[in-house]
């Protein structure tokens, strides 16, 4: 089965980015929909985090101000929906604590996130901007059946130009290696060129998960070289996705790998 009768006309940079991390991973979860033994306690506190950014942008959208109360309850609300779920939720021994103690965490970094000056934005454009634009193949010019499909976590606009946010949580801050070579902002960029939003700013948002959390701000670029880079990647996992090409990278990242035993019992 290939990436097209799963997912149609379409891929999103998550799943882009996934083949990358490891193909065996992509097949279980989107070729052969594989159960996941359980929900990483990251995935959902980054979700939970998300949601209650989301509340808080979209009443500023609106001209209005959402109590930080009502934060807090999203996160919180957001966060025991994923415990309740069917697919129970996993903490990560060396960087997680009791649930108690994540919730807390969250708390924290939200009262931190919410007090720095960027969550007071000039203007608010969108909140969860869903995009679908066209890809094709920069050795070709071929235009692939495929579209990309993303969602940019927030837009706002600053002296006239828009830019493009994107919200982390992390348990450090980023490298200049992650500032500079993350996909999801090459991705955007194209996005925004092919929207024809004109120039854009490309911004990282980065709430830590240390002691004392910190809003890291990073403004970044991408440039006709680094999209050229994504597109290349794109059509690059499309064609070994659509060819049947699944190995497993071993590695720092089975640890939390939903799919870890399955794929050990399958070597």
């Amino acid at each position: 089965m290939t990436a097209r009768e799963v997912d149609g006309l379409f891929v999103s940079i998550s799943q882009l980015k996934l083949w990358q991390q490891c193909p065996k991973k992509y097949e279980y979860r989107y070729v052969r929909g594989v159960e996941p033994e359980f929900v990483p306690m990251a995935l959902a506190f980054g979700s939970a985090f998300h949601a209650a950014l989301a509340l808080h942008y979209e009443a500023l959208l609106r001209g209005e101000v959402a109590p930080e109360s009502e934060v807090k309850e999203r996160f919180i609300d957001t966060l025991n929906v994923a415990k309740r779920g069917p697919v129970p939720l996993q903490h990560d021994e060396e960087d997680d604590g009791p649930f108690e103690l994540v919730e807390a965490k969250g708390l924290q970094m939200l009262d931190v996130t919410l007090a720095h000056p960027s969550a007071r934005p000039e203007k608010v454009l969108a909140v969860e901007k869903k995009f679908i634009v066209p890809l094709h193949d920069v050795e070709t010019g071929e235009a692939l059946d495929v579209q990309l499909l993303g969602v940019i976590d927030l837009v706002v606009e600053e002296e006239g130009h828009r830019v493009l946010v994107e919200h982390k949580t992390s348990a450090k801050k980023y490298s200049t290696d992650q500032l500079n070579f993350d996909t999801q902002l090459s991705a955007y960029s194209f996005a925004a060129e092919m929207m024809q939003w004109g120039e854009v700013g490309l911004r990282f948002s980065v709430t830590t998960k240390t002691k004392s959390p910190q809003v890291q701000l990073e403004d970044v670029r991408r440039d006709e070289g680094d999209m050229t880079d994504f597109l290349r990647v794109a059509a690059g996992v499309l064609k070994a996705i659509d060819v049947g090409i699944s190995y497993p990278v071993r590695g720092w990242g089975c640890r939390t790998c939903p799919y870890r035993r399955r794929c050990e019992s399958e070597r």
